[in-house]
């Protein structure tokens, strides 16, 4: 009768299979072709993922100071941060959307607390108060 692989066992394999057959196969390329188009082939490869995200930063910083035209917000915006009085375009641009928002409509006002960095549950390691379209606070966790 065949003994069947504990779970730890069946993952073991997985990883050794997922890290050894790549290097079996660049071990087939480097005997096949040399070193030095591999080499050639890796530089040129990271000289463009290198070049790919200075070029998306500077679409990005050209986008902020089209539509802001003030260089200490862009700044602001561009390193995520938030702060009392920005708008909700300027928090969408900092942050990103966030993960919830729970909503509520008094008499004179809406107060929007907007979640961030979901942890589980209910908990957000993030929540920023935006009243009638501008922060007003927030309550960040570590």
């Amino acid at each position: 009768m065949a003994r069947r692989f504990t779970k730890a066992e069946s993952t073991g394999i997985g990883v050794f299979a997922l890290i050894a057959l790549p290097i079996a196969g660049i071990a087939k390329i480097f005997e096949a072709v040399g070193w030095i188009i591999p080499v050639v082939v890796l530089a040129g490869a990271v000289a463009f993922f290198f070049w790919f995200q200075h070029d998306k930063k500077q679409k990005r910083l050209l986008y902020l100071r089209g539509k802001y035209a003030n260089e200490e917000v862009v700044q602001k915006i561009f390193q995520g941060y938030f702060w009392q009085g920005q708008s909700e375009a300027q928090l969408l641009d900092a942050l990103g959307p966030p993960v919830a928002v729970d909503h509520k409509l008094l008499k004179t006002k809406t107060r929007d607390v907007w979640k961030y960095r979901h942890q589980g549950g209910n908990r957000f390691g993030l929540r920023i108060t935006v009243e009638d379209g501008y922060v007003t606070g927030w309550d960040q966790k570590n």
